[in-house]
């Protein structure tokens, strides 16, 4: 079966969020996340920036199960991520 990935990167809100509107249009959706290792390594990434991203994401998943859909979060290289989920099955 198909999905329409849409990949949470900043804007990590459901209402108002244009890509997650199209996609719910015409397609089953599958939200992502993904905790990009380089991320953690920023000098100016604090524990308390991570502990937002948390507490964002378990809303945003929250937000998402209302709809019927929910938050995968992933840790690791995004484009490995994307490529793994979008190669055939088989």
């Amino acid at each position: 079966m198909s999905a329409q990935l849409v990949w949470y990167k900043r804007d990590l809100r459901s209402a108002d969020h244009a890509p997650l509107a199209r996609a719910m249009a015409e397609w089953p959706v599958l939200p992502v996340y993904v905790i990009e290792p380089d991320y953690r390594r920023q000098p100016d990434t604090a524990e308390r920036h991570l502990a937002f991203i948390r507490e964002s994401l378990i809303e945003l998943d929250a937000a998402l199960a209302e709809r019927g859909l929910r938050l995968l979060v992933f840790e690791g290289d995004a484009l490995a991520l994307f490529r793994w989920l979008t190669a055939p099955a088989g």
